[in-house]
């Protein structure tokens, strides 16, 4: 009885803190606007999708300040149900998002996953290299920095990982007859 009781504990503890965590996150980023264009239709035919409300996400490429708003250059992603940025080389391509304050560049740094949602304002000409770009331009009304993503070695969110363990150093060598001192307990008996 007192297992069962302990994972019905556990089991409730992580669904409070899935349910603050996905709290935390706006609702306005978490839903999609209805007939939310995607960033391919939008520079396929931009001027059907102006003045239009959306929701797009990706990695930041580049922040720009100026007198009054921060301009981000961002590298569209796929999003997931939450509104979160996929971890992808999947990508409809670049856009423009015009944010009405100060972002720091050092906190909204390249390769960052942003969300943002907003109105379609225009396009911008502008080149990525030598090559001549279409950038959508959003005027955001919200917008959603996610946080870092750490990289850990394979195992490591395992509290019992330990990364310097060898599988095969406690490997039963002493019923191996070519390996008779490997074992310090093995003996051999000679008559």
């Amino acid at each position: 009885m007192p297992y069962r009781l302990a994972m019905t504990a556990a089991a409730l503890l992580i669904a409070l803190l899935l349910s603050a965590c996905a709290s935390q996150i706006p609702q306005i980023i978490r839903e999609a606007p209805a007939d939310n264009p995607s960033l391919a239709q939008v520079r396929e035919q931009a001027t059907d999708y102006l003045g239009r409300q959306l929701r797009w996400g990706g990695s930041i490429i580049e922040t720009a300040n100026r007198a009054d708003t921060t301009r981000l250059i961002v590298l569209g992603r796929p999003l997931n149900k939450d509104g979160k940025p996929g971890i992808t080389d999947d990508s409809a391509g670049r856009f423009i998002a015009i944010v009405p304050e100060f972002l720091d560049p050092k906190v909204y740094a390249p390769d960052r996953r942003v969300t943002v949602t907003g109105t379609l304002l225009r396009t911008e000409a502008g080149q990525v290299g030598e090559y001549p770009y279409t950038y959508p331009v959003v005027q955001a009304k919200a917008w959603y920095l996610w946080p870092k993503v750490i990289e850990r070695p394979y195992g490591y969110n395992d509290p019992w990982y330990d990364p310097w363990y060898d599988p095969w150093y406690h490997w039963p060598w002493w019923h191996d007859p070519w390996y008779p001192n490997a074992y310090p307990y093995h003996h051999h008996h000679r008559h």
